[in-house]
């Protein structure tokens, strides 16, 4: 029943029965067919920076999940990070998505096709290939082996079927799949390519805490992500002393009791370390004079997404429809 009303969704969009909205702008979707923990926050970054290399602007156009503010708020303007805004009202990963830097614009909306008309530069889509409301010039969709072999909701975690994946214009395989499995789901113009995303360099919330021996000290991992144990196996393949483990829901709200009985857990384990990740953080830096009191110090772990295969070729696509919007200096 699901992948009927799902397969008809779609079929009354592809023959122009339900009207989509387009931008003057060029808007890239970057997105997956399952739900959750797929490593679109990393690769959507790593677009971004792409077109920031280039002196090309781009924005951002996010629905803010589990956030708590309502309409279109706007995160950044003009590259500038609203001081106003927190976390919570427009949601933990766009937040993160605007301290990057990257963008010229970045909005939190739901639903997203509202925000459109908030934008001067070409726009991506974050979580966007769901939302067929908005025309997409590039539409770009996340996948590894455990999509290829699932079923749709609510028995497995797809929200469409692999064959959905026709409508892609770039896959990129975020795991060891070969390309010839992948292959027989796309369509014959589509880009395959690969990424590799891994930690990138670890740093401190606070130096006043600093060591340098977090290879060798007992470390708490917690975490409010959709996959905690891929950030758990990340700390290990880095080689850290994880000696306990605190999984929070994906999107978890922190209070200070939160904090406190956090803090007692790890000095209970023997870690005055909490290894964290960057989308739990944002919510985390308010009560750093709590984490002081327990002389707890956060060891933040970025994780950075690259590309390993078909590089050369996304750049191109990418670049195509927005070459034009380069800023000369």
């Amino acid at each position: 029943m699901v992948s009927f009303f799902v397969n008809l969704r779609n079929r009354l969009y592809d023959v122009g029965i339900i009207k989509q909205m387009r931008s003057p702008f060029p808007v890239i979707s970057i997105g997956n067919i399952s739900v959750g923990g797929t490593g679109k926050t990393p690769c959507t970054l790593m677009i971004a920076r792409m077109f920031h290399d280039v002196l090309i602007p781009i924005s951002l156009l996010s629905s803010g999940y589990k956030r708590l503010g309502k309409g279109i708020v706007t995160i950044v303007q003009n590259k500038q990070l609203i001081s106003s805004i927190n976390p919570a009202t427009v949601g933990d990963e766009v937040y993160m998505h605007a301290e990057s830097g990257l963008y010229n614009t970045v909005l939190s909306c739901q639903p997203k096709y509202k925000g459109l008309a908030e934008f001067s530069t070409p726009i991506l889509i974050d979580d966007g290939f769901q939302h067929r409301k908005i025309f997409r010039d590039i539409d770009i969709v996340l996948i590894n082996r455990k999509d290829l072999q699932d079923v749709l909701l609510p028995i497995g975690r797809l929200r469409e079927s692999q064959t959905s994946l026709k409508r892609a214009h770039i896959i990129i395989c975020t795991d060891d799949t070969p390309e010839e499995e992948i292959r027989m789901f796309m369509n014959d113009q589509a880009v395959f390519a690969r990424v590799s995303i891994h930690m990138d360099t670890p740093y401190v919330l606070d130096e006043q805490l600093y060591t340098e021996l977090f290879d060798i000290t007992p470390i708490m991992a917690v975490a409010g992500i959709a996959n905690p144990e891929r950030f758990l196996q990340t700390l290990l393949d880095n080689k850290y002393d994880v000696q306990h483990v605190k999984w929070f829901e994906d999107h978890a709200e922190y209070t200070e009791s939160t904090i406190q009985l956090l803090c007692q857990e790890a000095k209970q384990q023997g870690c005055s370390t909490i290894a964290i990740t960057e989308k739990d953080i944002v919510k985390l830096r308010d009560y750093i004079k709590l984490f002081h009191k327990y002389a707890i110090q956060l060891l933040v772990i970025p994780i950075h997404a690259e590309l390993i295969e078909g590089k050369q070729l996304v750049q191109q696509l990418l670049f195509s429809i927005c070459s034009q919007y380069i800023v000369k200096e």
